[in-house]
């Protein structure tokens, strides 16, 4: 009786434990159980990369950990589930490093134009010394542990109404960015109306003329189905911004040591493999928007360069010490 009474307060103990770490996950069968959610949907280069990272975290935790996969914006916007990891009720997730500028302005320089030659040109930048150091301590400050980064290729505009191959042709076209006011900055800076607007929204939005196109790399538009609702893509290649694969850090502080490197672990070897393969998703991509009927224009680049270099530029002036180190540290690696 002693003993089953010793028990109980032993398990209180431990639960009482778990919340005050942020340890709180769903557990079956002895298997610790992690949602991970995304915005994007259960289909396309990212999906098939999610599926390949729960694999590894199977394989690299010995079966204690799974990962269940939530696509299309299931546990709420980009925003809504980055606020959960924090919190340490979503426990995975992935998204593009500017949106990480709502929890700390640095990440913002991931929203310059033509700050990275291509994606990955990105993925050595981000795992460079000066510049992880920065980006983790950041990141886990907010609330976020960086388990690896994916390569999401060079960012280009999709619209409905014509070819664009000069900042002029982007006049009066309104163009969705992510929720960050460089984003915005630097596509009206090239020529178009930048209008910010959560992901989910976006299909209706070009359907509907609310918004003329928006501006993302081939497989993101390919797997979500946007070449129905608009037909030219022009190669601007304006942004390159990777996606942190990220963690609740408050569930990670609360797991043991062996789990933490078993995490750390798979999300390396999935940046590893995911970044070695999105090339081939690059290709598959503009062959279906072709065969779409999506007409794909290549573009005077000089000239947008030359459009956004005043904005850049005064983005740098007015920036912060620690904005102008990162971008300092990100561009110096070639």
């Amino acid at each position: 009786m002693l003993n089953n009474k010793f028990k109980k307060i032993l398990k209180t103990a431990a639960c009482m434990l778990a919340v005050a770490t942020g340890a709180v996950f769903a557990q079956s069968a002895g298997k610790i159980e992690m949602k991970y959610a995304v915005v994007y949907p259960p289909v396309g280069a990212q999906a098939e990369g999610a599926a390949e990272l729960g694999k590894l975290i199977s394989e690299a935790s010995g079966g204690r950990v799974a990962m269940k996969f939530y696509p299309s914006s299931q546990l709420g916007t980009q925003l809504g589930q980055l606020e959960g990891l924090r919190a340490g009720t979503i426990e995975m997730s992935e998204c593009a490093a500017s949106d990480l500028s709502n929890f700390d302005k640095i990440w913002s320089v991931f929203s310059l134009p033509f700050t990275f030659d291509n994606g990955e040109h990105a993925i050595r930048a981000v795992n460079s010394p000066a510049a992880a150091k920065i980006l983790n301590e950041s990141a886990e400050a907010a609330g976020f542990k960086i388990l690896g980064w994916w390569n999401m290729g060079e960012r280009s505009v999709l619209n409905s109404k014509r070819p664009i191959k000069t900042p002029s042709d982007l006049k009066g076209v309104k163009i969705r960015v992510m929720l960050d006011p460089i984003l915005a900055n630097s596509i009206s800076a090239m020529g178009a109306i930048g209008t910010p607007m959560a992901w989910g929204e976006v299909y209706s939005a070009v359907q509907q003329g609310v918004i003329d196109g928006l501006e993302n790399s081939p497989p993101v538009i390919t797997a979500n189905k946007m070449q129905e609702v608009a037909k030219f893509y022009s190669l601007t290649q304006q942004f390159v911004i990777p996606d942190p694969i990220l963690m609740s850090k408050k569930v990670y502080d609360g797991l043991p040591p062996d789990l933490q490197q078993a995490m750390m672990k798979a999300g390396k070897a999935s940046q590893e493999s995911f970044n070695k393969n999105f090339g081939k998703f690059v290709e598959k991509s503009l062959v279906e928007l072709k065969a779409t009927g999506v007409k794909v224009n290549e573009v005077d680049k000089t000239a947008f360069r030359t459009a956004v270099k005043p904005m850049v530029d005064d983005f740098l002036k007015k920036a912060d010490d620690r904005s102008r180190v990162l971008y300092t540290a990100l561009t110096s690696v070639k």
